[in-house]
Parts: structure tokens; C-alpha cells; sequence
């Protein structure tokens, strides 16, 4: 394996060209794809933006609360930040410069430096945020079926947290040893693209690996912790004789928990499905899809992927009392009442 950034050996002109043709007989139905996508440009453009905004903002104001309360400084709570903050590099490094490449006709045009930069990021803050996500899972499943249990400290957290971060980096890097960045003057374009080229082998290895290890194995452990957190709630007795009341207050809590874990594990699930399907189906035989539509679908699976970071602040934050609450504090006027000479004085602050 080559080490990243040895720019020594980069393919020439010629062997780009000759790995564009070998991939694609057909011109003109590529020309067709980059015309309809064109043509979608007024939607698709909107989508991204709305994710961009939405993410940002909401995992935003999610490290807020987190940063700004002093009792919601515990672990889970720190994993949460790192969520939150892994999603906000990912709308930045992934949205809007896939965004650009797709739409330019001059192709890349950011030079090399952020095209290896970008295309570090984007695949590391993924796998941080997907990781990242396992770690909550396991640590509500700690929390809630062996209560009696010592909760890992901050410093364990932290750890932790490196390890996410260096793990990711580590699988990324095969990926940006094969990252070139190569440019056509006399065409007047820019590519910044993944090529492996004769070690098919070795790529398709690489990406079922990464398929496993990012996306099966976590969401099998995301989906089994929540089911022995929902199976241990749903056998949990009230000490005592319970009254009436607090057996509807466990009840409404249970239906709130069991409803959250559902949104978690369906909105990681649901999100990124599409984008491994669809990178299967062209590792598989690229001429199962249509040529005619293949950017289109692969834009929109992308889109879709990114969407997950717009739904975190909402099933971590939104939905969770606390986190509301805290969110309350911070939009809600306070009347402050002064009385002065027999009238009252009314200050309004934020």
C-alpha cells in the first residue's frame, strides 16, 4: 500500500483517460446524466442547502446545551457532543463540496490540497459519527440493564472518544492512498477521484470490509442494545405498591424511551441503506444501473445519507426532556416584575 500523499506517482493523463473509457463505453448517456442532473439543479440544490442549515444549526445548539449546562456534563452526554460535533464537520466537508463537483462543469476546482482534505474528512466524520453512535447505544444499554454497574468515568470517555477519531482515520486511509487529484489543462477541467487502478481485488475487499465494519456491525449492536434496553424497561416493576400515578408516569416514560429507540435505530438504518445499495449494486456490475440516471441516483443517495446528521439534534436533543428544557431556557422571555410606585415595571430579557 503506498503511503498517503506520495504524489510521485500519480497516474498520468493517459492512464486516467484510458480507466474513464475502460468504465464507461457509452459518452453519450454519460453526457445525458450530467444534462439530467442539470436539470434538477432548482431541487436539488434547495435539499442540500436545507441540510446544510439544519444540520449545522441543530447539532450546533445540541454542543451548546451540552457545553454551556454543568449537570448534563456526564459521559453520555459527551458522546452525544462528539455526535453532534462529527455531524457538523460532516455538512461542511461533505454537502457543500460534493454539492460543487457534481454541478461544475470545470470539475474540481478547490486544487489539491482540499481535495485530500475534503475527501479525508468527509468518509472519517461518517465513520466517527457511526461509531460514535454505537458507543451511546452501548453505554444506555449499561446504564439502563446493569444499573448497578460503574459507569465508565470522563477520562475513560475521552479514550474512547481518541479512539473513535484514530479508528476512523485508519480506515479512511486506504481510500486516500488510492485519492488522486489531476488536471486536464487543455480540456479546462479538474478531477479529484478514487482510483485503484489493477488492484480491483483489493478495492472491492476494501469496501465490503468498510460496508461490515461501518454499517452492519454497528447498526446490529445499535439494534440489540435497544432491545435489551426496551425488554428491561418493559419487565421493570415499581418498588413498593405503586399508586396509580406512578404507574402511569412509568408507563408514559416507557412509551417515551421505547419511542425514541425506534426513531434511533430506523433513522440510522433508514438513512444510509440506500447509498450501500447502491455502491453494492455498482461494485457488483455498474451496468445494472442505468447510465442515463447513475449521477442523479447516486446524488440523492448521497443526500440522503447526509440527511442523518439533521436527524440526531432532533432524537438526542428535541426528544429528550432535559435537552428541551434546557432549550426552553434559552428562547423562552422571562418577565422579571418590579413593582415602583404603586405600578409595576415589566422587563423583558432572553
Amino acid at each position: 500500500m503506498e503511503p498517503i500523499g506520495n504524489w510521485d506517482r500519480l497516474p498520468t493523463n493517459d492512464s486516467i483517460n484510458e480507466i474513464i473509457l475502460k468504465n464507461s463505453s457509452n459518452s453519450s448517456s454519460q453526457f445525458t446524466g450530467v444534462q439530467l442532473i442539470q436539470s434538477f439543479k432548482p431541487l436539488i440544490i434547495p435539499c442540500y442547502t436545507l441540510v446544510v442549515l439544519i444540520g449545522i444549526f441543530g447539532n450546533y445548539l445540541l454542543l451548546y446545551v451540552i457545553c454551556r449546562t454543568k449537570k448534563m456534563h456526564n459521559v453520555t452526554n459527551f458522546f452525544i457532543g462528539n455526535l453532534a460535533f462529527s455531524d457538523m464537520l460532516m455538512c461542511a466537508t461533505c454537502v457543500p463540496f460534493t454539492l460543487a463537483y457534481a454541478f461544475n462543469p470545470q470539475g474540481w476546482i478547490f486544487g489539491k490540497f482540499l481535495c485530500y482534505f475534503v475527501f479525508l474528512m468527509q468518509p472519517m466524520t461518517v465513520y466517527v459519527s457511526v461509531f460514535t453512535l454505537t458507543a451511546i447505544a452501548v453505554d444506555r444499554y449499561y446504564a439502563t440493564v446493569h444499573p448497578l454497574k460503574k459507569r465508565i468515568s470522563v477520562t475513560t470517555c475521552v479514550y474512547v472518544v481518541g479512539g473513535i477519531w484514530l479508528l476512523s482515520c485508519a480506515l479512511v486511509a486506504p481510500a486516500i492512498a488510492h485519492t488522486y487529484h489531476v488536471e486536464f489543462q487543455k480540456e479546462g477541467f479538474a478531477i479529484c477521484e478514487e482510483f485503484w487502478m489493477e488492484e480491483e481485488k483489493e478495492r472491492l475487499a476494501y469496501a465490503y470490509s468498510t460496508l461490515i465494519i461501518t454499517y452492519i456491525l454497528p447498526l446490529s449492536a445499535v439494534s440489540l442494545s435497544y432491545i435489551c434496553i426496551t425488554v428491561k424497561l418493559k419487565n421493570r416493576v415499581v418498588p413498593g405498591h405503586p399508586t396509580q400515578s406512578q404507574t402511569e408516569f412509568d408507563r408514559v416514560r416507557k412509551r417515551k424511551v421505547f419511542r425514541l429507540i425506534v426513531l434511533v435505530v430506523a433513522a440510522f438504518g433508514i438513512c444510509w441503506l440506500p447509498i450501500h445499495v447502491f455502491n453494492i449494486i455498482r461494485d457488483i456490475d455498474i451496468n445494472l444501473i442505468n447510465k442515463h440516471y447513475f449521477l442523479l441516483i447516486q446524488l440523492l443517495c448521497h443526500w440522503f445519507a447526509m440527511s442523518s446528521s439533521c436527524c440526531n439534534p432532533f432524537l438526542y436533543a428535541w426528544l429528550h426532556d432535559r435537552f428541551r428544557s434546557e432549550l426552553k431556557k434559552m428562547f423562552t422571555f422571562k418577565q422579571k416584575i418590579i413593582p415602583t410606585n404603586n405600578c409595576i415595571a415589566v422587563s423583558v430579557m432572553l
